[in-house]
């Protein structure tokens, strides 16, 4: 699961979990706000909420079943009532944390086994490490800007700006994704675009100017 498709289904699992929640509230007042929140939604035509799936349960709450289904849960492991409802919503809710949480882990702990090789000068194994990193993971920035860095050291020029302008849409602050961006550019003979890069890179973080002239005298001086 990628990470636009947790933001999406976690969006569904907290708009349903709060309706569903008012509408089987004990509480008049909420049960209705939940009611009037649902007729809202239907009425705006949010994907989630299917008319045509809406099912009548004893007590009189109507679930939208088309909605969890949208989830990936087959019809049969659907709850009729409110409360097993909610606590199915709240179940997956939590299935999808803890799914998340162990992707982070796993990309971390390759991240590192990348960094060490890294370090080591085996920039090979390094490349290999980050890229199954970015396979589990595809939401963080120092990952593409480390990888970045190991194809500038293996001379994969062509290859690192893409990487760079992938960090930089994860994080536009990314300075490592602009410097290596620049040498790429450098050493592929964009060197005008690069200084520009630079020169921008100078206003936009002018607590790192040392580090940006530096990096600039080092690209300098390398042709």
């Amino acid at each position: 699961m990628d990470d636009e498709e947790f933001e999406e289904s976690m969006r569904k699992v907290n708009l349903i979990g709060g309706i569903i929640k008012d509408m089987s509230s004990k509480n008049e007042a909420k049960s209705k706000v939940g009611m009037l929140r649902a007729e809202e939604l239907l009425g705006n035509g949010e994907k989630v909420w299917d008319e045509s799936s809406l099912k009548t349960v004893h007590n009189g709450t109507k679930i939208n079943r088309k909605a969890f289904e949208d989830l990936g849960k087959p019809k049969d492991e659907i709850p009729a009532d409110a409360a097993g409802f909610m606590a199915h919503v709240e179940r997956d809710a939590k299935q999808r944390s803890e799914a998340k949480k162990k992707e982070i882990k796993r990309s971390d702990y390759l991240k590192s086994m990348g960094n060490c090789e890294y370090r080591k000068g085996n920039y090979e194994k390094a490349l290999i490490y980050y890229n199954q990193a970015i396979d589990v993971r595809k939401d963080s920035c120092v990952l593409f800007t480390n990888r970045a860095l190991a194809k500038i050291n293996l001379g994969l020029m062509d290859e690192v700006g893409e990487d760079c302008d992938r960090a930089l849409r994860l994080n536009e602050r990314s300075l490592n994704a602009v410097l290596y961006k620049a040498e790429a550019l450098w050493w592929l003979g964009d060197i005008q675009t690069a200084k520009e890069l630079l020169k921008t890179a100078l206003k936009t973080h002018p607590d790192q100017t040392k580090r940006i002239q530096d990096y600039q005298n080092k690209l300098s001086n390398s042709r």
